[in-house]
């Protein structure tokens, strides 16, 4: 079987690796919702940096705070997220690599 109509979106894990305050490293995660794109504008993403690649087609989350409440998705949350480099530069492999529809073996 194959779907030739995808869904407009789909999820993925981002994880990302964070330097907590002792120094020591801790991997956070959420799972993002990717806006699709087609192979032409794929290509074209990879020449774009970082962050127009997470503004463009980071639509949604489900991401819990360190205390475990819901993180809701809103323009103010997104801005915040995006001052994060590590987190948009993960976000942004992420959502290249999945769009491309392969899964990476480990």
């Amino acid at each position: 079987m194959f779907n030739l109509t995808p869904s407009e979106t789909f999820k993925e894990t981002v994880k990302i690796q964070v330097k907590t305050e002792s120094g020591s490293w801790r991997e956070e995660s959420f799972t993002a919702i990717f806006q699709r794109s087609d192979e032409e504008r794929r290509q074209e993403l990879h020449n774009k940096p970082f962050a127009e690649v997470v503004e463009e087609f980071l639509v949604g989350w489900e991401m819990k705070d360190l205390q475990r409440l819901p993180v809701e998705f809103t323009p103010d949350n997104k801005a915040a997220f995006m001052r994060l480099p590590a987190a948009v530069r993960e976000t942004a492999i992420t959502y290249l690599r999945t769009n491309a529809g392969a899964k990476e073996k480990n």
